[in-house]
């Protein structure tokens, strides 16, 4: 990683925490969303190109 890549994490890492602590932008309902459960009868998540094993179960 370079030191401009490291610099730009850094930055897009800071105005995460800071919409976090203001609950703004994707965090500003959470409430609303906070409750929200995985349905068991869902397939389990799978990455493109996984060889259809779901995450996690890879070898």
């Amino acid at each position: 990683m370079t030191d401009t890549e490291h610099q730009a994490v850094e930055y897009a890492r800071a105005q995460v925490l800071a919409m976090l602590e203001e609950r703004a932008g994707p965090f500003a309902d959470a409430d609303l969303w906070a409750s929200w459960r995985w349905e068991p009868a869902w397939p389990a998540p799978r990455l493109p190109g996984s060889g259809g094993e779901p995450l996690g179960q890879r070898s």
